[in-house]
């Protein structure tokens, strides 16, 4: 996961409250993800969730209820209440194949992501 146009965030409001978005996503990730699953921060604005035993419908759904929560989530700053706007996330999925070494892995999750961002963001790619 990616959080849409991060860079923007933090050059408005400050790394702070780009700190506190990547855990508000954070929290919506553990929030939907079931208890036996893995939510990380990958590095900057990525997130990951692994999910063994889980069905690539049932992540597409995990990921859209995140995506769709985070669509709907208005964010604003604590100190003053002031709007920082609707906030997105684009979400890339890729299954882990019998024999697949965790490189690769990776880099189809990431293609997928980028097929996300490259079609509008604010979406699920698997």
């Amino acid at each position: 996961m990616d959080i849409d146009r991060f860079k923007r965030i933090n050059d408005s409001y400050g790394h702070i409250i780009g700190d506190n978005v990547i855990k508000f996503v954070a929290s919506l990730m553990c929030q939907f993800a079931f208890p036996h699953h893995h939510v990380a921060r990958y590095g900057g604005e990525e997130l990951a969730i692994i999910m063994p035993d889980t069905t690539l419908e049932e992540a597409r759904e995990i990921c859209e209820n995140i995506r769709a929560a985070m669509e709907k989530s208005h964010l604003r700053r604590k100190a003053n209440n002031e709007v920082i706007g609707i906030v997105t996330i684009s979400i890339g999925i890729a299954r882990l194949q019998c024999g697949e070494n965790v490189e690769n892995f990776i880099i189809r999750a990431d293609k997928a992501l980028y097929q996300a961002k490259e079609n509008g963001r604010n979406r699920v790619v698997c």
